[in-house]
């Protein structure tokens, strides 16, 4: 069994977040293994991120026990039946009679099997909102203190996470029962602490929901917000699985080759074009084409749009270089074409540029230009986007990778700033 465990783990290690937040999600429905013997390797192995993982963990974990919540909802105790014997059932039924929803919070942080409670919570009637709290603080309790502890004590804090955190679990867990009923004794009014929880949670849930309704409504493009939103969490998990290779192993393989393959397929002719072709994405060249297109956002009567430009890329050049005194990687050695300085991960020219085209592709879409020249403007925005990046690896001032982390960067920090704008936009017309 120890033998099926460890090539598990080495086979579900090799995906990072993915596999991570995979494992996280289907333990909270289905699969028998935790998501603890995958967190804690990768973790010990990379202390920077252990807390990044435990949220991560955290979050997947919880929308799988929303998942097995819905099929429990669904399905009922049949499903139940099926899955676990009447033993389990009965005595999880006791566990929320006895602590109500809150009793997932206890299995989320304990070994006990946690996919049983979430499917019980759906088929035994938890309240969604309830479940979801309890999954959050159990679940993220578990989770965080094992992040918490490998990220301030790293190897010290191997041996007992190892031989001795189910105990932990358990003593902590019986622990807070304890306060628990303490509490109860000393007459403090857990029921309407409860009940103010579980309101927010609802006043919450309520708000988004007529968020949602109303910003539909008012937005026919609406599919803009979500669909930014959305690229953003792809984008973060993205950067983060190439970060996270980055600290591991310092270098890719690919990156040697496919730069070798690019110098040595240089010509004259080709070194002229993407010399100029780089140029593009040069500090003061950026600030030029920011200037023009602010000015010309300005002579037609779009001041804020202006202001949302030059902000974005203010902020996406801070951000380039906040995330590179971060990783500091040097640049490749030798077989330069143009000057370069500063770290090497991400890319500047590659993330800069794409962020800048992507907004700017957005104003025109806001701007409502023809659908003609809207497509036409957007094809040459993204294709030069490609072609500069890619000439920053036939230059040789960057691997492929600090491209790709470019890339993918750029598109993260476009993403979120335009469904930040999307919402100010509508809270502003609201107010009106």
């Amino acid at each position: 069994m120890n033998e099926f465990l460890n090539r598990f783990v080495e086979l579900v290690q090799s995906y990072g977040i993915i596999g991570l937040i995979s494992l996280a999600f289907a333990e909270s429905t289905f699969f028998p293994i935790p998501p603890d013997v995958l967190l804690l390797p990768m973790a010990f192995m990379n202390r920077s991120l252990a807390i990044i993982y435990a949220l991560l963990t955290t979050i997947s974990s919880t929308f799988g026990g929303i998942f097995g919540h819905y099929l429990g909802r669904k399905f009922g105790k049949p499903l139940l039946k099926k899955l676990f014997k009447d033993d389990k059932i009965k005595k999880v039924e006791s566990y929320f009679k006895k602590y109500g929803g809150w009793a997932v919070g206890i299995a989320g942080f304990t070994p006990i099997p946690y996919k049983i409670f979430t499917i019980s919570a759906g088929a035994f009637g938890v309240k969604l909102s309830i479940f979801t709290l309890s999954s959050l603080i159990g679940r993220g309790a578990r989770f965080f203190l094992e992040g918490f502890i490998i990220f301030f004590y790293g190897d010290t804090a191997k041996y007992y996470m190892t031989n001795y955190f189910e105990l932990i679990t358990f003593t902590l867990t019986l622990l807070i029962i304890l306060i628990y009923y303490a509490v109860k004794k000393i007459n403090v009014n857990t029921n309407l602490i409860n009940n103010r929880i579980i309101n927010k949670i609802k006043m919450f849930t309520n708000r988004l929901s007529t968020f949602h309704k109303k910003y539909k409504k008012y937005d026919e493009a609406a599919f803009i917000l979500y669909s930014s939103i959305s690229i953003s969490f792809i984008a973060l998990f993205a950067f983060l699985e190439l970060g996270e290779d980055y600290f591991e192993r310092g270098s890719w393989n690919f990156d040697i080759k496919l730069l070798n393959i690019a110098i040595q397929n240089r010509s004259e002719s080709l070194n002229k074009i993407f010399i100029a072709i780089t140029a593009l994405g040069n500090f003061y060249n950026m600030i030029i084409l920011t200037i023009i297109v602010v000015l010309l956002l300005i002579y037609f009567n779009k001041k804020k749009l202006s202001l949302y430009f030059a902000i974005n890329t203010i902020g996406v050049w801070l951000f380039n270089e906040f995330l590179k005194q971060i990783f500091k990687r040097k640049r490749p050695i030798g077989n330069w074409l143009v000057k370069a300085s500063g770290y090497s991960f991400p890319s500047g020219h590659a993330m800069i540029f794409l962020c800048w085209s992507i907004v700017l592709i957005y104003i025109l879409f806001a701007l409502k230009l023809k659908k003609s020249k809207f497509y036409v403007f957007s094809l040459i925005l993204i294709i030069t986007a490609f072609f500069l990046g890619f000439s920053r690896i036939y230059l040789g001032v960057h691997y492929p990778s600090d491209v790709i982390a470019g890339w993918t960067a750029g598109i993260l920090f476009a993403s979120s700033s335009i469904a930040i704008h999307r919402i100010l936009i509508y809270k502003g017309e609201v107010k009106k």
